[in-house]
């Protein structure tokens, strides 16, 4: 930077005309002007010191320090004047430097005497200076063989810098008209493109042509004042610093402005960057002396100067970048041009005319480039608000043919009700012919509602919301007719009136399907009367109101006797037909005493409210009368049924809707079991309510032991009786654990899932877990003979639990050889199509197959040459008295042998002594299982057989 410097000083000394370094100024005849500063002898003394304490002075100087004067000091200086002229001529001493704040000048011959002083400066007033020129001018007459010594007196607290120049008078009136030539038209340049962007302005509302205005405006009077134009009109020449600092920050203020308008997207923390700059710079003015007033406002001009050209190059415009370019080129002028003369200046320089001249012309340069960068700029904003213009008019074009076209009823109306317009499916919609009959036909939009208040409410949500959506009202079309339609809607300001712009499409056809869908929802699709969720749902709220008002509350359970033998002897279809129209002679008994729903297959239900309650086994007679007279005909066939009903009055023990429905299901459980078609009114003392109630309870239990895993699989081993065991052979038991962690078993939960169809989930249950058992223990599962697992009845006809078996056995990886699955025979008859596929599935793909409990049925020999299993499970009926009863001997002995002549393993069930094992390989059984071989254990807890014995 400092060689940089240096060769900026240097360029300038080139430049400095008629530097001389002579100790006197030579004045002849042909003398016209010259530059004496460098000629000026200067001392730095007490501002105190006068003229003749100066004079004995003899340490002298020729450099300038310009380096601001202390508070107490000021700067003098000398010069001599040796004219040789023959005849008296007029001259001017010429101080260019209007900020100096006191100039004192004393002209004295070579007597001694003071010939002439004057005292003038910033700080004073314009008038006491000899010549009213916007610079400091001394006059000077010389006389042939004149010797003048001239000194000069300086305060100031900005730098010292100053040219000094010696002027044959007539030339510089000369000198001075050019000058003045030269700032009237850079002024006048600066001040008519500030009218014609401030004109231009007000024409088109360009806020970037007011900032340039400001901007031209401010450099025009920054020129002004530094020529000391200024202070030489207004005569405030006192304030010179302050108002140049002001309009460096104004310029740097606006310019900013207009930097950030050509620019795109200028981030504000950058925006309030530059405008601190701009506020610091004016608050210099105010605060800081003349010397830091220069070297504050410089720095911050030239911050904000290179900012703005960042933000140029990194924030272009979008449409065009040529304005960020040439705007780029325009500040780069400036602020080189800027930069050399403030260095110059704070290095001492004075610079001549026609290098004064070229800094002036760069700088206009400068701004006339800034000012084709605006003109672009606006250019450019006008071909893209042209565009957009004529983009829009295209959208408005669409718009208007999908204003046209919409299959949506289109409208625009006044808040008190006035239509304004409509498109043509508005007018179809409303049965109108077309929108010209429509806006005469309509005087108020209220006429469209089927009921006017629609409208009022809708309004009403406008005004609140502003939009409205998906509003369903009933419109009247011309001739009167109703239909259903949903508007939307939105308040726009136009105009200062508020107008409502709204859409209508025709959803009768959906609100029809709604209504029928709400209708489907609450009944029955094939009976038409109310469905189990809605009954349950109103049965709730009645339950609710009774518990308040204690008013009576009956409900009556339905369950049609017989009905089964209509589906299974003529198909599902008669039993359709058969429901549907003993529904309807229900429901006429019902009619409006109560709500009759239909519960599930072939269960209904009625909840009588009120006095009706209180007469509610009335009610429920004629139901029974009404079924047992009905007659049912298909295919020349006659059909009578029956029905049992159970009625339960609402006590205050009944807490839920679940609780009184169960009451309502037991109370007709019994009605069957004593003899079908026969109303039951509930008691809970009843026996055979309290077991029904206690299988619901174990229902209950075994749902909850499935969601939380509170089932345990359990084995027993059982053994040859020929052989040694090669591996270990067991049956999988189940036990559940209850609420108190106690272990419960089977028989005390099987029966009622049995009942109640639960025992396909069970055994989904046992297979998944023994099969991820063995996973987790491979070693256990490669030394497992055989596993023996119980499949229910239910899990043999469900299809989807083969294909669960099968998943569960490629999941876990169980080789088919190790499963038994144990099948009761009594099940096995009931479904024997069923239960034959399930066998023949698995056997092909090596499991084994036992019938359990074989012996139990009346039938059991008959039927075992049709199931293709590999074992009998002799049931422990026949085992566990053998020792003591003949004919269980016998019976065991023979379902042995049958199973010997087939080739058929046996295995003995209920093996309780050693005496039992050793009578059952006399008879030659192949295994036994019971507590005399081993009782059950935790599978968890596995102990291998060996270890027991």
């Amino acid at each position: 930077m400092h060689f940089i410097t240096r060769f900026i000083f240097l360029l300038g000394i080139i430049f400095v005309s008629n530097q001389v370094s002579a100790d006197s100024v030579i004045v002849d005849k042909s003398f016209e002007y010259k530059n004496v500063r460098q000629l000026l002898q200067l001392i730095r003394t007490d501002r105190n010191s006068q003229l003749s304490d100066v004079k004995k002075r003899g340490d002298w100087i020729s450099d300038l320090d310009i380096s601001p004067l202390e508070d107490h000091q000021a700067l003098w200086g000398k010069i001599h004047i040796s004219y040789q002229g023959n005849q008296s001529q007029q001259y001017a001493m010429i101080i260019s430097n209007p900020n100096l704040d006191i100039v004192d000048v004393f002209v004295i011959d070579k007597m001694g005497r003071i010939r002439n002083s004057v005292n003038m400066g910033a700080a004073r007033p314009f008038s006491n200076r000899p010549i009213h020129f916007r610079q400091f001018a001394v006059p000077m007459d010389l006389l042939p063989g004149d010797e003048l010594d001239i000194y000069l007196r300086f305060i100031d607290d900005g730098p010292m810098v100053f040219a000094l120049e010696y002027w044959k008078t007539q030339n510089f009136s000369t000198s001075e008209q050019i000058n003045l030539v030269i700032i009237g038209l850079v002024s006048g340049g600066l001040l008519t493109s500030f009218l014609y962007f401030l004109c231009t302005y007000t024409i088109l509302r360009s806020p970037i042509r007011f900032w340039f205005s400001v901007s031209t405006l401010c450099f025009a009077l920054l020129f002004l004042n530094v020529e000391g134009i200024i202070g030489q009109v207004s005569g405030l020449s006192s304030y010179i610093s302050l108002i140049t600092t002001l309009c460096i920050g104004m310029a740097v203020f606006a310019s900013t402005k207009v930097a950030h308008l050509i620019l795109h997207g200028v981030p504000m923390v950058w925006r309030a960057t530059s405008y601190t700059c701009a506020v610091l710079i004016v608050l210099a003015g105010f605060i800081l002396d003349s010397y830091w007033q220069i070297i504050v406002a410089s720095g911050l001009a030239i911050v904000n100067v290179g900012l703005q050209l960042i933000l140029s190059m990194s924030y272009r415009n979008q449409h065009d970048s040529l304005p960020n370019r040439l705007y780029v080129i325009g500040w780069m002028i400036i602020a080189v041009t800027a930069l050399t003369s403030i260095t110059f200046y704070l290095n001492g320089i004075s610079l001549s005319m026609p290098f004064s001249l070229i800094y002036i012309v760069l700088m206009l340069f400068g701004l006339l480039i800034i000012a084709v960068a605006i003109e672009v700029h606006e250019e450019v904003l006008i071909k893209f608000r042209q565009q957009r213009q004529g983009d829009l008019i295209n959208d408005l074009r669409q718009f208007y043919d999908i204003f046209r076209n919409s299959a949506e009823g289109l409208y625009s109306a006044t808040l008190d009700g006035d239509l304004i317009t409509t498109n043509p499916a508005m007018c179809k919609l409303f049965g109108y012919e077309n929108e010209q009959e429509m806006l005469q036909m309509v005087k108020k939009t209220s006429q469209l509602y089927a009921s006017p208040e629609d409208r009022d409410v809708l309004v009403g949500r406008l005004l609140e919301q502003e939009t409205t959506a998906g509003i369903e009202i009933k419109g009247r079309r011309k001739d009167g007719s109703v239909f259903w339609g949903m508007v939307s809607a939105q308040v726009r300001e136009e105009e200062e009136r508020k107008l409502l712009y709204g859409s209508v499409i025709d959803i009768t056809e959906r609100k029809q399907s709604d209504i029928n869908m709400e209708y489907m929802a609450t009944h029955d699709s094939l009976t038409g009367v109310y469905n189990r969720r809605e009954f349950e749902k109103r049965l709730r709220k009645s339950l609710e109101q009774t518990k308040i008002s204690n008013e009576p509350l009956t409900l009556l359970y339905m369950d049609l006797d017989q009905f089964k033998i209509v589906n299974d002897s003529c198909g599902h279809k008669a039993g359709d037909i058969l429901l549907k129209q003993l529904s309807q002679q229900l429901n006429d008994v019902i009619s409006d005493k109560g709500i009759l729903a239909r519960l599930g297959g072939d269960e209904f239900g009625v909840l009588l409210e009120g006095e009706y309650a209180d007469t509610s086994f009335l009610i429920a007679n004629k139901l029974l009368n009404a079924v047992k007279e009905f007659r049912f005909i298909w295919d020349n066939r006659i059909f009578s049924l029956g029905i049992s009903i159970g009625l339960v009055p609402y006590n205050e023990n009944v807490f839920t809707t679940e609780q009184l429905l169960s009451m309502a299901d037991a109370a007709c459980y019994t009605a069957k079991e004593q003899g079908r078609s026969q109303i039951h009114t509930y008691s809970d003392e009843n026996e055979h309510i309290q077991r029904y109630e206690s299988e619901l309870e174990w229902v209950n239990h075994i749902n909850r032991a499935l969601e939380d895993d509170r089932f345990e699989l359990y084995y027993q081993h059982y053994i040859p009786l020929k052989k040694m065991a090669s591996g270990h052979h067991y049956e999988i038991l189940l036990r559940m654990r209850n609420a108190d962690n106690d272990v419960v078993p089977p028989a005390a939960f099987l029966p009622a899932a049995e009942r109640y169809d639960l025992t396909a989930k069970i055994d989904r249950w046992v297979i998944d877990n023994t099969f991820k058992w063995f996973n987790e223990n491979r070693e256990h599962l490669d030394a497992l003979g055989r596993c023996n697992i119980n499949l229910s009845a239910h899990s043999l006809a469900d299809n989807d639990l083969r294909l669960f078996v099968l998943n569960a056995f490629e999941k876990y990886k169980i080789p088919y050889k190790k499963i038994c699955f144990e099948i009761t025979e009594s099940m096995a008859i009931v479904k024997m199509q069923e239960t034959l596929e399930f066998i023949k599935t698995f056997r092909q793909l090596g499991c084994f197959f036992a019938l359990d409990d074989f012996g139990s049925g009346f039938s059991s020999y008959g039927y075992l040459k049709n199931f293709p299993v590999d074992f009998v499970k002799i049931d422990g009926g026949f085992v566990k008295d053998l020792l003591t009863d003949p004919i269980d001997l016998a019976m065991v002995t023979s379902i042995n042998d049958i199973a010997k002549a087939m080739g058929i393993g046996s295995v003995a069930e209920f093996v309780e002594s050693k005496e039992i094992m050793v009578e059952l390989g006399k008879i030659g059984v192949d295994y036994a299982q019971g507590y005399g071989v081993a009782k059950p254990q935790a599978l968890k807890d596995f102990i291998p057989y060996r270890d027991i014995i």
